[in-house]
């Protein structure tokens, strides 16, 4: 495997962060600005806050999705305004009351629904995988690594270990049903929010082992991080017909939710607007979502949560 000098430069800089569990510091929320097709004077009111879980940075967070809350702008005729969110943060916020609107992984969307009883609108649909996803482990290609009996000693890192779905849990609980324990046969597990720097730390062998969701490496290749899906290689790839190749079983995707205080009439037109957003608009394409449909059954997450005692296991 040859690396250039620029991506070499890249793996050293996210084993780094890798190391220092990438500290997170507390997101700014921006509001869009409206494009000029939009008129402002048909925006009034105050804004609806959007809190968007960022798995890789607030500035992919807003190149994704600020097109999809012009869109709702423009539909519904009050200004939106994008709050990216962490792991932790979105917690807090949805508690708090700050929010409106949520969109997160399904793991966190579940747990906040339990906590705070959220109300789910719609389930994401992407190109090629429709509306399930899964999770990767992921060891450099060269490595002497071929079962999970070989994982045992091994330096490790996910996303988070209470609340990232297809970045951490799910890879968990598909080890466990196996009998491999993360927390005590790998030799260090740690966490880093970045799915970017989990992978290039498995390049750059910072780590041994990488969890990552469906679709990463394909999205690194596009961004020029990573020459070929190839430089890394995943284990017990799961014999089915999806699209991507991955470990773990399938579970359905991300999920745009209102918080139980947002006002019903714009609960509906938001939900309205979105499943009946055209397949042809550009902030489908910003977004990479093929479209939405009316929210999924979620309740295998549910015994996820139970089963491993994740955030909110114990409130039914």
């Amino acid at each position: 495997m040859r690396l250039n000098a620029r991506k070499i430069s890249l793996v050293a800089v996210c084993a780094i962060a890798i190391a220092a569990c990438n500290p997170t510091e507390t997101p700014i929320p921006t509001t869009p600005t409206p494009p000029p097709s939009t008129p402002a004077a048909q925006i009034s009111g105050s804004p609806v806050r959007v809190g968007i879980l960022n798995i890789d940075s607030a500035v992919s967070v807003n190149e994704r999705y600020a097109p999809l809350l012009h869109y709702l702008e423009e539909k519904t005729g009050h200004p939106f305004q994008m709050v990216p969110l962490t792991q932790e943060s979105q917690f807090a916020e949805v508690a708090a009351g700050n929010l409106d609107f949520v969109v997160n992984n399904p793991l966190a969307a579940v747990q906040l629904r339990r906590l705070y009883d959220t109300d789910f609108l719609v389930t994401h649909s992407r190109p090629k995988t429709g509306t399930q996803f899964g999770g990767s482990i992921i060891v450099r290609r060269d490595r002497a690594i071929e079962t999970l009996e070989d994982l045992k000693g091994k330096k490790a890192a996910c996303v988070d270990f209470q609340t990232a779905a297809a970045g951490c849990v799910f890879q968990i609980d598909y080890l466990k049903q196996r009998g491999f324990n993360p927390f005590k046969d790998f030799s260090r597990f740690v966490e880093n929010e970045s799915q970017d720097n989990i992978v290039l730390a498995v390049l750059n062998g910072t780590v041994d082992v990488g969890f990552i969701r469906t679709g990463q490496l394909e999205r690194m290749v596009e961004k020029g991080l990573i020459e070929s899906v190839d430089v890394v290689k995943i284990l017990n790839p799961a014999e089915d017909n999806f699209a991507y190749s991955h470990t773990t079983a399938l579970y359905p995707e991300w999920t745009i939710a209102a918080l139980k205080e947002t006002d019903p009439q714009l609960k509906a037109e938001v939900k309205t607007a979105l499943l009946n957003i055209p397949p042809d608009r550009p902030e489908l394409k910003a977004a990479r979502i093929e479209g939405f449909i009316p929210a999924a059954d979620y309740s295998e997450l549910d015994r996820l949560i139970e089963n491993l005692k994740l955030k909110s296991w114990d409130i039914r």
